[in-house]
């Protein structure tokens, strides 16, 4: 009988602390929501350069992120990037022909056994870790030897390359998904960044 009682009021502490830890995320996501929608994003610069018969897209990113944001990463949540690109053939008496398009993912996570910040591309598989937050973000705000197009594929004329980023948090937790369906200003956008290289 003791080992019984013993057994439900651990389990009682395990929800009431998991409980609790859902509530003090909650707290920290809902207070600075407007504070997110103030923060800076878009794409500060990119380019693409020849490499092993492919093309390799080089960009930065320019964002911040309010402390609420890092207080939620810090507890363990993941930030998520992710990348549209758009390889477009100009043409003159017709629309615009799309040579390729690719969707690139990274995520940012706080690994607690090693007490370090990882940033996994979710394509490929790589990750690399840092001490710090901080460290950890400017790793993803720049975007470096990232292979985007076959050079094969690539015809005689003009061409168009168009990047877009997005801070997602689909991959919070189910408590914090619900909150975080009214506050839009979490999920963040850039512009798209546009330009013509000679390829």
């Amino acid at each position: 009988m003791g080992a019984s009682l013993k057994f439900w009021r651990n389990l009682g502490s395990l929800y009431f602390a998991s409980a609790s830890r859902t509530v003090v995320l909650i707290a920290i996501i809902a207070f600075p929501a407007a504070t997110w929608g103030q923060s800076r994003f878009d794409i500060r610069s990119a380019y693409v350069e020849p490499a092993d018969g492919v093309y390799e897209l080089n960009a930065t990113i320019n964002f911040d992120l309010p402390e609420g944001a890092r207080a939620v990463i810090r507890e363990g949540v993941p930030l998520t990037l992710h990348l549209e690109i758009v390889v477009r053939r100009q043409r003159n008496y017709w629309v615009d022909r799309t040579v390729a398009t690719l969707d690139q993912n990274y995520e940012l996570v706080w690994h607690a056994l090693s007490e370090r910040y990882l940033v996994r591309n979710l394509n490929s598989g790589e990750q690399a870790s840092y001490p710090t937050l901080d460290a950890a973000l400017d790793g993803m705000r720049v975007i470096s030897g990232l292979p985007i197009l076959d050079r094969a594929l690539i015809e005689r004329g003009r061409h168009e390359i168009s990047i877009r980023a997005s801070i997602d948090v689909h991959t919070m937790p189910d408590a914090l998904r619900f909150v975080l369906f009214w506050a839009d200003d979490w999920r963040q956008r850039s512009e798209w960044y546009t330009w013509s290289p000679q390829l």
